[in-house]
């Protein structure tokens, strides 16, 4: 079954296309076709109802809070004034032009996905509204939804702006209304915090012979400072926590394929494929991990890190290495025993199951944490690598290196994957406690923090409940008449057409 986050990859597919189009030397000539404004009146008919859902908040109750509505009701007016200048919708079932059908594709893949969205919300027939229908409808959704549309509302205005008399006044509500949803879809905090921190916790040193609670405690406050750290990482520093991010998974995939032997010594098979599930996403996370690694490894040294991110991620290690291994004093070095505990003594319970899981899951935010906030890293090394062109090949237009390039597409990679197996733990730990749900409140959080940021990929806005499948329709509709997505699915390998 299609999902939201996959409609809205292949719109942002599309989306790229039509920005390459905005560059192109002959854009004048393309856009001022009557079939290219009619595609764009389209395009921004489809935004209108994307903001007007996001405005009444899905017809779900929701907090009026953050003028995040109130920024979607006032875009929308914006985008049906731009909508009424570039004039009538398209009346033809085929684009006419090559622009037309790339507008197209990205209005039906739109169209798509807030279907999707909508049908989760309450409506007048007897159909049971979906459980996800709160978080579609909750603040931080609405936030996250008006940043990625002001990027499809910018690239109208800049279309618009091409079609040629009187049709180019539209651009200038459209950019207004992008900067505007841009604004407001600005989170305002960081992604790891549910509410803001008063203060940083102190650092709690790893002492030899802690008790779980202790244990539990130190874990804890290296997660958040790891997620709020003092003072800006390095080159080195990065470097560092890439190799820590690569141990904290490998110990996390010990520590839960663990717990699944304890579910069998308890006889809780029902728990056992959702924990296999998870150690498997646990080792493709862990292999991302390493493969940051080894680019870091390509690179020469440029001195040792900053204390306190290198600390922190080293005292999180130690501390889930001492969690999961008999010797008392483990830390991470060659001679180091990699005796584990008993099963029992790891967990007695499903609960002390469920608990130790989740510091594990928190443990996998804070390296997802660790990727998305990558970039100064990423910065700096793309700035030496230029240095050491320009003083080999000296040029006036000095480009970004495509090894750059692709070490930040390794990063994207592993916080993709770092979300999925965060959804994947969390939905083992709420399988285990389901008789207790107050235990997994933050199992529920840190999931939900998880599919806000994952995408473009699948997430939890998905089409559970939703009436028919959508592959049906599309085939449906492809013996009918060949639609642009339809068109380019069909193309699979076949380059796209340029202006």
């Amino acid at each position: 079954m299609v999902t939201f986050g996959e409609m809205s990859a292949l719109a942002d597919h599309h989306l790229t296309d039509l920005k390459h189009a905005v560059h192109a030397p002959d854009i004048g000539n393309h856009a001022a076709q009557p079939a290219v404004r009619a595609e764009l009146s389209q395009l921004a008919h489809v935004l209108v109802r994307y903001h007007d859902q996001i405005a009444t908040g899905f017809g779900v109750p929701h907090a009026r809070d953050h003028g995040v509505r109130d920024a979607a009701r006032r875009a929308s007016a914006l985008i049906n004034q731009a909508e009424q200048l570039l004039g009538p919708r398209p009346a033809t079932e085929t684009p006419e032009t090559v622009l037309a059908e790339k507008i197209r594709c990205v209005s039906l893949a739109l169209g798509c996905g807030l279907d999707l969205l909508a049908s989760h919300a309450p409506t007048a027939m007897t159909r049971p509204i979906s459980p996800d229908a709160p978080t579609i409808g909750a603040t931080d959704t609405a936030r996250t939804l008006l940043h990625r549309l002001s990027d499809h509302v910018a690239t109208t205005a800049h279309l618009a702006r091409h079609t040629g008399e009187p049709c180019h006044a539209a651009s200038r509500p459209l950019l207004t209304a992008a900067v505007l949803s841009r604004v407001f879809g600005a989170n305002q905090r960081p992604p790891i915090n549910p509410v803001p921190l008063h203060r940083v916790p102190e650092r709690i040193p790893p002492a030899v012979g802690e008790n779980l609670t202790q244990a539990l405690t130190g874990i804890n406050a290296s997660i958040q400072r790891l997620g709020n750290p003092d003072t800006p990482g390095s080159i080195t520093t990065w470097r560092y926590l890439a190799r820590a991010a690569a141990i904290i998974c490998d110990l996390n995939s010990k520590t839960i394929l663990h717990l699944t032997h304890r579910m069998e010594e308890l006889s809780q098979h029902q728990h056992i494929p959702r924990l296999k599930q998870a150690t498997r996403s646990t080792r493709k996370t862990s292999g991302r991990w390493k493969a940051i690694t080894r680019r870091w490894d390509t690179y020469d040294h440029f001195g040792h890190p900053s204390t306190g991110l290198a600390t922190d991620a080293s005292d999180l290690i130690i501390r889930l290495g001492r969690l999961i291994h008999t010797d008392p004093a483990w830390t991470p070095n060659p001679r180091a025993s990699y005796q584990v505990k008993p099963p029992a003594e790891l967990a007695a319970t499903t609960a002390d199951a469920a608990q130790i899981a989740t510091t594990a899951l928190k443990a996998f935010e804070a390296c997802n944490i660790i990727a998305a906030h990558h970039r100064t890293a990423i910065n700096d090394l793309a700035v030496v690598e230029v240095l050491q062109q320009q003083q080999e090949h000296p040029t006036f237009s000095p480009r970004v290196p495509a090894s750059t390039r692709h070490f930040l597409g390794l990063y994207e990679a592993a916080e993709t994957q770092g979300a999925e197996t965060v959804t994947t733990l969390g939905d083992a730990i709420q399988a285990l406690e389901i008789d207790n749900p107050d235990h997994t409140d933050e199992a529920r959080l840190i999931v939900r923090r998880a599919t806000g940021r994952a995408s473009p990929g699948p997430s939890a806005l998905a089409a559970t409940g939703f009436p028919s499948p959508i592959g049906e329709c599309l085939s449906e509709l492809k013996r009918e008449t060949l639609s642009p997505v339809a068109v380019s699915q069909e193309r699979g390998r076949r380059k796209p057409p340029t202006l």
